[in-house]
């Protein structure tokens, strides 16, 4: 690569993640004692610089870095600054959650591993770089699965988390290599002007081929079936961060592809997406309904909110409000999944288990953790005025501008089935009786976790104007 094109500029955030990434690898291999804390505070030290670094960039002339490989715009730094908060809000629930433990010190470097790659997915407008970013975002994934190893569970989920991946990831490849051979290029905006006359049914199959690797890592069905497994298997804060942070880099990572390189209706993108996310809520909101475990129906829950994101992404050529819904929603999706999860991670560090007994009468013992759990699941149900509630209502008017009125009727149809499940679990914390119990685990880690996104979920319900006036400049992908 040529001087000219070494922008490094363009990417310190993430040579700040990355290089605090690699000096910790030694380091959490030889710290013990009190000391097992500082990867912790260096990590979240180096996630507060590094958003700090990527907000001016939320107001900056959209522009091309590293001879058009990577984007510096809006979009990359919305989604880049939403990927920097949920990875700092899980550091702070496994802190707590691995406090005094040997795991401690390697979670937060693996989350920090994971965190590169998914900014890297964000603004990539490269098809190499795609893949690379994909393998850093997810390889990082499966080691937080795993971080138990006396957990046979875990390394079970962790297997399969690993081969689904490494087969979704080779196959998207794959799907990437036929779009270079279709236009001679790699970056996604002169794939898309070459493509206007090429074969549509080539298209058509590498976009299929695409649509695998980040269908992956959005949890869309059929690419789901890694998903309950291993947000079982995980502990409940890795669980919450896998259905979070490359869910979010991959949505951003997908509307760019379809954007800049298939514009104009090429191919029948839009209608396939809008297929695939009728299919994933109805699927997963049904599942959910016959879960008796908390972190697999969260992880069923997580596969139909992905189905409802996708239907904006389904009208992001149709509708100028589907940015701004994709954006809006998953940053409210941030706030009250980490939520939930965060309250999750409490009771399994106190009871070892994750079933509804383990919540039942949760209300007369923990109340304020038991109400958190209660916003955070009304919210993922749509309730008013909670951000889950706005963000519905944003997608639902995209999916309808866009001209999929059927899809929104769907979709409102599948809120009401979850309502029905979400509402079992309140109802066992509030109504049920339980046998003797200790309170919940309430360290730091965990009541920062828990009130940051408690007050997320609440706050952009009542003022949604705040978020999406943020979504609103992270949706000029085009301009």
């Amino acid at each position: 690569m040529s001087a000219d094109c070494m922008d490094l500029w363009a990417v310190v955030p993430e040579m700040i993640i990355a290089g605090l990434a690699l000096v910790l690898v030694p380091v959490a291999g030889w710290v013990w004692g009190r000391w097992r804390r500082i990867p912790v505070f260096v990590s979240l030290a180096g996630l507060l610089a590094a958003a700090a670094l990527t907000a001016p960039m939320l107001i900056t002339t959209p522009q091309e870095a590293f001879c058009g490989t990577y984007a510096v715009d809006p979009f990359r730094a919305f989604y880049q600054l939403v990927i920097e908060l949920g990875a700092a809000i899980t550091i702070l629930v496994l802190s707590s959650h691995f406090h005094n433990t040997q795991q401690e010190p390697h979670a937060p470097v693996a989350v920090l591993f994971a965190t590169a790659g998914g900014m890297g997915l964000a603004a990539a407008t490269d098809l190499a770089l795609i893949v690379l970013f994909l393998q850093m975002a997810s390889f990082p994934s499966y080691v937080l699965v795993a971080l138990v190893r006396s957990d046979k569970r875990a390394q079970e989920a962790a297997l399969k988390y690993f081969i689904y991946g490494a087969a979704a990831l080779a196959v998207m490849a794959y799907g990437l290599t036929f779009l270079f051979g279709l236009t001679g290029s790699l970056n996604l905006r002169a794939i898309g002007a070459a493509l206007a006359g090429a074969d549509a049914a080539w298209v058509a199959l590498a976009l299929g081929l695409v649509l695998i690797g980040y269908g992956f890592e959005m949890t869309m069905v059929p690419f789901h079936l890694w998903a309950p497994d291993a947000f079982q298997g995980a502990s409940a804060p890795v669980s919450g961060f896998v259905s979070v942070v490359p869910k979010i880099a991959a949505f951003g990572g997908l509307l760019r592809l379809l954007l800049e390189a298939m514009p104009n209706g090429i191919s029948a993108w839009p209608l396939v997406l809008a297929i695939m996310a009728a299919i994933s809520m109805t699927f997963g909101n049904l599942v959910a309904l016959r879960q008796s475990s908390l972190k697999r129906l969260l992880a069923y829950s997580s596969i139909a909110q992905a189905g409802y994101v996708l239907m904006a992404v389904a009208v992001a050529e149709r509708s100028p409000g589907a940015l701004r819904a994709v954006g809006y929603y998953l940053l409210a999706y941030l706030f009250m999944n980490l939520a939930g999860f965060a309250v999750v991670a409490q009771i399994e560090r106190t009871t070892g288990r994750d079933d509804f007994e383990a919540v039942r009468g949760l209300a007369r013992h923990a109340p304020w953790s038991t109400a958190a759990l209660t916003l955070a699941l009304l919210s993922l149900a749509g309730i008013p005025p909670l951000a889950g509630f706005a963000g519905k209502v944003f997608l639902l008017t995209a999916a309808i501008d866009g001209g999929f009125t059927w899809l929104a009727v769907i979709a409102a149809i599948n809120m009401a089935v979850a309502l029905y499940y979400y509402a079992l679990v309140i109802a066992d914390m509030y109504f049920r009786e339980s046998g003797p119990r200790q309170a919940v685990a309430h360290h730091k880690g965990y009541n920062w976790a828990v009130g940051l996104c408690t007050m997320g979920t609440v706050i952009l319900g009542i003022v949604p104007g705040l978020g999406t006036r943020l979504a609103e400049i992270g949706a000029s992908l085009l301009q």
